[in-house]
């Protein structure tokens, strides 16, 4: 688990930058991809640094920088004041047949303050973002999804960011989320509800299931890893105070990224 307090985020580099990624990041522009990950927001308005026109904010969970398209949390006052409503919400942004940039938004509205599973897909074929909320285990996920009259833009040169949309110091909207995450999955196909289930059930012992399937193909077969096409996944357990392992065996660690350090 990382603890983000709205200061720096984390990073994945769509490049092979040190010779140690198998499958990379920039992979996600072509074809399907699903973001996973489960968090716990900070909901309180004395304690948030409210980024949008002082009335309401908002946090990137798993983003791309750019046009921002991903995971985000959001919180607003309620008309009266007296209350902040809060959201989950997944966007994605395409160019429509006119050639008009727009944004597809999903969201779910948040009832209570605790922990959040979050899954965010994209079917290239069918051209249908999903967005899949689970606030309490056994109350099962609730799905949104929307159809895309489009193509969506294209992100290549573009980092995955976690805590964040963009940390870079030229970004004007860098969106830091504030609150604790404890997994993220990166998949290069969209995740039937069986693999969704797998990553959520499992994740606290990625190291074991790394263990397990290293060097052995049966295994892997068996299990049908290859089938999620995983391009990173962490729970954060394994780690130095600057980087997070990345369990898939791509080498695509999470890096941590404070805004003044400029440009990765």
């Amino acid at each position: 688990m990382i603890t983000l307090d709205g200061k720096h985020g984390w990073v994945i580099s769509y490049t092979n930058k040190h010779n140690i990624s198998g499958k990379l990041i920039e992979d996600l522009n072509h074809g399907d991809w699903t973001f996973c990950t489960s968090i716990k927001p900070e909901w309180d308005p004395d304690k948030l640094n409210f980024n949008i026109d002082d009335k309401g904010y908002r946090g990137g969970v798993v983003c791309r920088n750019g046009m921002h398209t991903g995971i985000f949390n959001v919180t607003w006052p309620t008309d009266d004041g007296k209350d902040h409503l809060k959201f989950i919400k997944g966007e994605l942004w395409y160019d429509s047949p006119t050639g008009e940039k727009k944004i597809a938004v999903l969201e779910k509205q948040v009832k209570h303050d605790g922990w959040i599973d979050i899954l965010l897909s994209y079917n290239r074929e069918e051209s249908t973002l999903v967005l899949q909320v689970r606030e309490d285990y056994n109350a099962g996920w609730e799905t949104e999804l929307i159809k895309i009259d489009g193509e969506i833009i294209d992100y290549g040169g573009s980092h995955v960011w976690v805590g964040c949309a963009n940390a870079f110091h030229s970004s004007p909207e860098p969106q830091f989320f504030q609150g604790h995450i404890r997994c993220l999955g990166v998949f290069n196909s969209v995740l039937t509800d069986e693999y969704r289930d797998k990553f959520y059930n499992e994740y606290k012992d990625f190291r074991g299931i790394a263990k397990y399937f290293r060097g052995h193909a049966h295994r892997r077969q068996v299990y049908n890893f290859e089938a999620m096409k995983p391009l990173a996944f962490t729970n954060f357990k394994t780690s130095t105070p600057y980087k997070a392992f990345d369990f898939s065996g791509n080498g695509n660690h999470p890096i941590i990224f404070k805004r003044e350090w400029g440009v990765y």
